[in-house]
């Protein structure tokens, strides 16, 4: 029989009791069974007990052992209040659990009815209807016994309707009767079943599986076989509490009771000893009048796509960091012009909040006449053209929050999300850019205005040695043909002509290094001499105008990391304003000194005793077109900032107190973990 079979008997005599009862506990014992007969008139407690181990072998070894249990009516039906059918069906369920807990497979049980009188029948009816209905998905084999002695017919109508079948002794055999309502009703239940059986197996990707009302396994589908990992075999009868790590879940059960479902997200246990993420879901089974009936419990395993997602959240965090460390600003817009997203360098280059963008159109970040071409430039090319917008940048105007206009490169490309078509904007600043572009203009119309003011000086001075030069091979020339010219004197002459050779040499090197070099190539060098050689290259002009020129070279240390050539330019530069500062003075003197300013700068300082600067003039010395003498352009001071500059130094000028004025700069020293290309040397 399966389990949840409730069937009767009526008897006529202790014998006929015996003839079922016997054979009924004895199967139930040898399939490791926990037996329980709740005994009355005619076969009480102590009759039951000594008809047992007449008939059953081995009966007084079970009782021994625990695994039959014989108790009267009056203790189990009975009691201070008479019968209760609560705490009776209440008592076989716990008696399930226990023997579930002590490890046996289920439980069969007895009751004889003797006992029952006139006045309790229709509740005990009511009883045995209920009793059906618990034990229809548990591990229980229930038989019912009521004396002829007892019923009539009537009763016995009402006894075979609330069993699944009645035994009836006739002409000496036990005869098997079902009720025509009930065999209908057991036909079509059986349909239903395995409609829903086959249903239910044929779901794989879920475990389905039904649950009595205290959390015992009723079913269990192909589906949870798979997830899970135990037969139906295996788990059918026992608490679902082994499905949870730690033996969880008992609350989950009384959570959708209470609310109608259960809904959550958790870790599992397979059989195997590992978990799994699951989607969980509970919901109570009630009959028409509401009674909990048990529970449908269905799991989906969401590992992978737990796994998906917390991929997708972490490369969308990658995505977002990405985006919003871009140093250019993106935006994201739709078909309509629509702003989608805009990342926090977009925000800083226009000025706008993020709750001031979004959804607006993008012209808003447009000046006229563009903003209101901008629109049009969209429809025609999402909607008439169709085809995929340019990658390619072009320069823009774009317009801040304040009114402000500044150039901006765009670069627009187009994705598509769910279906629709966005475009990506790329805005670069090109502010900057602009502004170094200008400033490499005004350098490089600075250094043709130096060439122009300094030929004439170069030339003077390489006409010194040249004449030197002419003098030397021409005293040779006379010295040969003289008898007493010894060789050692010719050699000393063609090695002075030799020296002045090499002067003229460097000084036409530095002129063309200075006019014709390429891109800042910044070395580490020596900022001393670079500012000797500064100083040779212009000391014509110091000599022409009587300047004289001191070198205080005093700094401990002066390795710099610099474009040795823009250096010399400064340096030329600052040097040849001091001398012409000084064409009117009559103490004319250039001091060039050096010192350390802290642990991390080297300061140059360039003195002259000029007329000095007035304060309106330090106030704009070094803004463009600027100019202190009659033929200045007024861009060489603002140039040399510019370089000192570019190169993380500082140029400023102030007062000699001596008279005249002292123009400055400082430059970061180089750090002894720099080469001479100013690289980092990272140890082995």
């Amino acid at each position: 029989m399966p389990w949840g079979t409730h069937f009767c008997q009526f008897y006529a005599t202790g014998e006929d009791l015996l003839d079922i009862l016997a054979p009924f506990f004895m199967a139930g014992l040898e399939a490791n069974e926990f037996c329980f007969w709740v005994a009355s008139h005619p076969l009480g407690v102590e009759a039951a007990k000594s008809g047992l181990s007449k008939t059953a072998p081995g009966f007084e070894r079970f009782l021994a052992e625990g695994r039959i249990e014989i108790v009267g009516s009056d203790e189990w039906y009975g009691g201070a209040g008479g019968f209760d059918a609560e705490r009776v069906l209440r008592g076989w369920l716990d008696k399930l659990d226990v023997a579930l807990e002590r490890g046996f497979d289920g439980l069969r049980v007895t009751g004889n009815t003797f006992w029952l009188e006139k006045d309790d029948w229709e509740s005990f009816a009511l009883y045995e209807a209920e009793v059906g209905s618990v034990i229809g998905s548990r591990r229980i084999l229930a038989l019912c016994t009521y004396s002829l002695e007892k019923c009539g017919a009537p009763e016995i109508l009402d006894v075979i309707a609330n069993h699944d079948f009645a035994l009836i002794r006739r002409d000496g055999r036990w005869q098997s009767v079902k009720s025509l309502a009930y065999h209908r009703a057991q036909q079509a239940l059986s349909e239903s079943e395995e409609r829903f059986r086959l249903l239910v197996d044929g779901v794989r990707d879920y475990a389905i599986f039904m649950l009595d009302p205290e959390g015992g396994i009723v079913s269990w589908n192909d589906g949870a076989e798979r997830i899970q990992g135990w037969s139906a075999d295996e788990v059918v009868g026992r608490h679902f509490s082994l499905l949870y790590p730690g033996a969880e879940g008992r609350a989950d059960l009384q959570f959708a009771a209470t609310h109608g479902v259960f809904k959550d997200e958790g870790e599992l246990v397979r059989k195997d000893g590992s978990t799994f993420h699951a989607e969980v879901q509970i919901t109570p089974l009630c009959d028409d009048e509401g009674r909990l009936r048990g529970y449908a419990k269905v799991i989906r395993d969401v590992t992978e796509r737990r796994r998906a997602e917390r991929e997708l959240t972490a490369s969308e965090a990658r995505l977002r960091a990405t985006i919003e460390g871009a140093v250019d600003g993106i935006v994201a817009i739709d078909e309509r012009g629509a702003m989608l997203s805009l990342n926090s360098a977009a925000l800083r280059l226009f000025g706008y909040d993020l709750s001031e963008s979004i959804g607006q159109n993008v012209k808003m970040l447009m000046p006229e006449p563009v903003r209101s071409e901008h629109d049009f430039y969209l429809a025609i090319r999402s909607e008439l053209q169709g085809a995929p917008t340019s990658g390619e940048g072009r320069e823009v105007v774009g317009q801040r929050k304040d009114g402000s206009t500044f150039p901006l490169e765009l670069t627009i490309s187009e994705a598509n999300c769910d279906g629709r078509r966005i475009f990506i904007g790329f805005l670069r600043d090109l502010t900057e850019r602009r502004k170094t572009e200008a400033r490499m203009q005004k350098m490089r119309a600075e250094r043709l205005d130096l060439m122009a003011q300094m030929a004439t000086g170069v030339a003077h001075e390489v006409n010194q040695p040249l004449s030197a030069i002419a003098t030397y091979l021409s005293t040779a020339r006379r010295l040969l043909p003289r008898p007493e010219t010894s060789a050692a004197q010719v050699d000393a002459i063609l090695e002075s002509a030799a020296v002045q050779v090499m002067r003229a040499g460097q000084i036409i090197g530095h002129l063309r290094s200075f006019i014709t070099r390429g891109e800042p190539d910044k070395t580490l060098q020596s900022l001393h001499e670079v500012i000797q050689d500064a100083c040779d290259f212009a000391d014509v002009s110091a000599k022409t105008a009587k300047v004289d020129v001191m070198l205080r070279l005093q700094a401990e240390f002066d390795r710099v990391i610099i474009d040795r050539v823009q250096i010399q330019q400064v340096l030329v530069n600052l040097k040849r304003n001091a001398i012409e500062a000084m064409h009117a003075s009559e103490k004319r003197e250039l001091v060039v000194a050096t010192s350390l300013a802290g642990e991390d700068l080297i300061r140059t300082d360039i003195s002259d005793t000029g007329a000095g600067l007035s304060e309106e003039s330090l106030s704009n010395l070094f803004e463009p077109f600027t100019t202190t003498k009659a033929h200045g352009l007024g861009v060489g001071l603002s140039i040399s900032r510019s370089i000192v500059e570019a190169h993380y130094g500082k140029l400023w000028a102030e007062p000699n107190p001596g008279g005249g004025a002292i123009l400055s700069f400082t430059l970061p020293l180089a750090r002894e973990d720099q080469d001479r290309r100013g690289q980092l040397v990272l140890d082995p």
